[in-house]
């Protein structure tokens, strides 16, 4: 059932790009056609995302005011620069030296999510207002969409709602893009589930655990070195706390490059990557064909939304 609907949607965005194609280009038509099926499946730039998400936002906001609710267009939480996924365990000795775990950048990202106005709206409206104003925005209950993620759990949301409503203005058959973006947005939870699961990690997290023991951190695993971290550093002050996760988070790295778990984990990371990619090209794909689609759409709703805002109108 599902690739019934996204068939049609992938035959007519292409059938579209391809037409416009043919109006743009003295090419032969077949040279045409091939530029306009890369260009409409090539990934979004980092610009093109943000407006995509921008007009997201937009929407949502003019949605929720048409509903008798305030929603601020807001940036999404930009992390410091330190900030660094490390899912197998630290193995940079360097940065750990300079961020330790990243506590830092985290209670700052933690704060600027505190201080989100769309946050601090719903948290001072009544009881009754904010449910009425979640229901606005989220839908009655998550239902009518569905999809499985590549971890293999299955993840739901409501048809109705503002947010339902804004994606359905940009990319036409939301079920269609509830399903591309639960498997898109899970790609990097699928490729870590296999790492960890993989004997060869296993057997250098053994050895990585050897090294921490020898150095007086009696941890099995990095999950158990950064929750030791967290305990240490719980009721400090902050600049002790940082400390103290530091000098651990610098043991954890010394191990992980003084150990094959580095080495091992980058390389089990690449592969299973790999893998997991192409098991999911095919939404990945049309992921990116629908984005390509919606950008004229999300570029024209942020400029309206901009010269209202510059001339002091409706920001909804």
């Amino acid at each position: 059932m599902r690739r019934g609907r996204t068939a049609p949607v992938a035959a007519a965005l292409t059938a579209a790009l391809a037409l416009a194609g043919c109006a743009a280009s003295g090419a032969p038509e077949p040279e045409r056609a091939a530029a306009a099926e890369r260009a409409s499946a090539a990934e979004p730039t980092a610009g093109q995302s943000r407006v995509l998400a921008r007009a997201e936002q937009i929407l949502i906001s003019r949605c929720m005011s048409a509903r008798g609710f305030a929603y601020a267009v807001t940036e999404p939480v930009r992390e410091e620069g330190a900030a660094r996924s490390f899912p197998y365990g630290v193995d940079d000795v360097d940065w750990a030296r300079a961020h330790g775990y990243g506590g830092r950048a985290e209670r700052a990202a933690a704060e600027a999510r505190a201080a989100d106005p769309n946050q601090l709206y719903f948290h001072r409206l009544p009881a009754r207002e904010r449910a009425a104003a979640r229901t606005a925005l989220m839908g009655a209950s998550p239902t009518g969409l569905s999809a499985t993620a590549p971890t293999g759990m299955t993840l739901t949301a409501s048809t109705d709602g503002c947010i339902a409503r804004a994606q359905r203005a940009l990319y036409g058959d939301l079920a269609v893009w509830f399903r591309v973006k639960v498997v898109t947005m899970n790609l990097r939870p699928a490729r870590e589930e296999r790492v960890r699961h993989d004997v060869r990690y296993a057997e250098a997290v053994g050895r990585w655990a050897a090294c921490m023991k020898e150095a007086g951190r009696p941890y099995a695993s990095p999950a158990d070195s950064r929750q030791a971290a967290a305990a240490l550093a719980d009721g400090l002050p902050p600049d002790r706390a940082d400390a103290a996760e530091t000098a651990l988070a610098v043991t954890e790295a010394t191990c992980a490059t003084s150990t094959p778990l580095g080495r091992v984990s980058q390389a089990l990371d690449r592969a299973y990557g790999e893998e997991v990619r192409s098991r999911h090209q095919d939404d990945i794909t049309l992921g990116h064909r629908l984005q390509n689609a919606a950008l004229p759409t999300a570029e024209r709703v942020v400029s309206q939304f901009d010269r209202a805002t510059s001339s002091g109108g409706s920001r909804g």
